[in-house]
């Protein structure tokens, strides 16, 4: 029953047209939805790529480190 309802919604929303954005108000949502200063701090932190070197650090300045994981096991996507 679920699957029918999902397609029915799927075939009735392929329908609808989506308006155009008119140029002026494109450039103002695309302003609004990058990412604006101070948003993301986590990208000016200088990250480690190698645990040993972030240990050395670590423990060369009496601080914790945090080990960032994938599901499958490698953020860097190397397998």
């Amino acid at each position: 029953m679920r699957i029918a309802a999902a397609i029915l919604l799927l075939l009735s929303s392929a329908r609808t047209q989506v308006p155009e954005i008119a140029a002026d108000d494109f450039k103002r949502l695309h302003a609004e939805i990058r990412p604006q200063p101070g948003e993301s701090p986590w990208r000016d932190i200088a990250w480690f790529t190698s645990i040993r070197e972030a240990r050395q650090k670590a423990a060369a300045e009496g601080k914790p480190i945090v080990i960032f994981t994938a599901a499958d096991g490698s953020p860097l996507a190397r397998t």
